[in-house]
């Protein structure tokens, strides 16, 4: 090791001084640079893969109801003033847009209201075997590339782990009780 660091040492001293009045040994010239060629996209497609993978959730929350108010006490406790509400169920379209979803209710044993942005009320009949006490605490629905929410396209997801269809819609109307 001492001898490769001698031999080192000596490549790097000059080999001679300069003489006083003479002129200054020749430097030599550096050398030439060479070009470096960029590949094209080409060369490089082969080489390179980018995923991209986009995916969007969407929370519902749930408004307390008769069938998960947990808390509430019995009917007779109630204020007497409140008048029951009735609904009939009406013809609805098969698909309601996402953005539109502002709530939902757990109301019937195997259906949920979905309360809209305008005020509407969709009930959301759930495939067989699907309960909507599993919906308690709102449900979640992955994003679609429509943007919308279809029966018998799109499944909603409980936060207790219950994956649900949906069978079909049907819009609720509010009715007066003359009786």
């Amino acid at each position: 090791m001492l001898t490769a660091a001698i031999l080192w040492l000596s490549a790097a001293a000059p080999v001679a001084q300069a003489v006083p009045g003479s002129a200054p040994p020749p430097v030599a010239a550096p050398e030439p640079l060479t070009s470096v060629a960029v590949p094209t996209l080409e060369q490089l497609a082969p080489f390179w893969q980018v995923v991209i993978e986009e995916r969007l959730i969407i929370r519902v929350p749930a408004q307390r109801s008769q069938l998960n108010n947990f808390a509430a006490g019995s009917p007779q406790n109630r204020r007497a003033t409140e008048i029951p509400l009735v609904w009939k169920e009406k013809k609805a379209p098969k698909c309601v847009a996402m953005r539109n979803i502002m709530g939902m209710q757990a109301v019937q044993r195997d259906s949920i209201d979905i309360i809209t942005r305008q005020n509407e009320r969709l009930r959301a009949q759930l495939n067989r075997g699907c309960r909507a006490l599993d919906f308690y605490a709102g449900f979640y629905m992955q994003g679609s590339k429509d943007g919308r929410l279809c029966a018998d396209r799109d499944q909603i997801h409980a936060r207790t782990g219950a994956k649900c269809e949906i069978d079909k819609f049907r819009l609720m109307v509010p009715v007066r009780d003359d009786d």
